[in-house]
């Protein structure tokens, strides 16, 4: 071979590079989907947190091999997919992201729930579907309309919170946060 000759290149990852992709950057791919819908609702999906923190010492894990194993050391993208996808999962999971891009596909349909709820009853409890949010309690009163999600923590309740008037005084939540027009997040702590 002639020093000026072209390099051996290959289109397209053999079978055995494709499980090791698989075995080795699947873990954090499915860790961090987890996280992301672990922060959809409101205050976070706890159950959800819960299956997924495991899970990230898994990657870890898969991910610590990769470097140890000379052989796969040298595959660029083993060594540096994991961490990078890892770091964008929790990025987008903290920055609430999530939660709002579900908010914005569904906020037609709990529109139109907070509209359909009698004024001044004092709680409706029945799991509904609302857009990709579960429902699982509702009230509305003097002008401010109360959706409890499914999710938050084990001592907080939280969801959304349509207010006609802009008088956030008349929310009784731990923490409010402005999503877009009259919507807000909200999360009441009970401890």
């Amino acid at each position: 071979m002639t020093p000026f000759a072209a390099p051996d290149v290959r289109f397209g990852a053999s079978r055995r590079d494709r499980w090791r992709y698989l075995i080795f950057i699947g873990p954090i791919t499915v860790t961090s989907v987890l996280t992301i819908l672990a922060a959809v609702p409101p205050g976070g999906s706890f159950m959800l947190a819960l299956v997924a923190a495991p899970l990230w010492l898994w990657s870890l894990c898969a991910w610590v091999a990769v470097l140890a194993i000379g052989e796969l050391r040298r595959d660029l993208i083993l060594v540096l997919a994991p961490p990078f996808i890892g770091a964008l999962a929790l990025v987008l999971a903290y920055s609430d992201i999530p939660m709002r891009t579900a908010f914005l596909v569904s906020e037609s349909a709990l529109v139109e729930y907070a509209d359909s709820l009698p004024e001044g009853e004092k709680w409706t409890g029945a799991k509904e579907r609302v857009g990709l949010f579960t429902i699982d309690g509702a009230q509305r009163r003097q002008g401010v309309t109360h959706l409890f999600t499914t999710g938050g923590g084990i001592l907080e309740k939280c969801g959304f919170a349509y207010v006609s008037d802009g008088n956030l005084k008349d929310l009784d939540a731990s923490t409010v946060n402005h999503i877009t027009g009259d919507w807000y997040a909200t999360c009441t702590d009970f401890d």
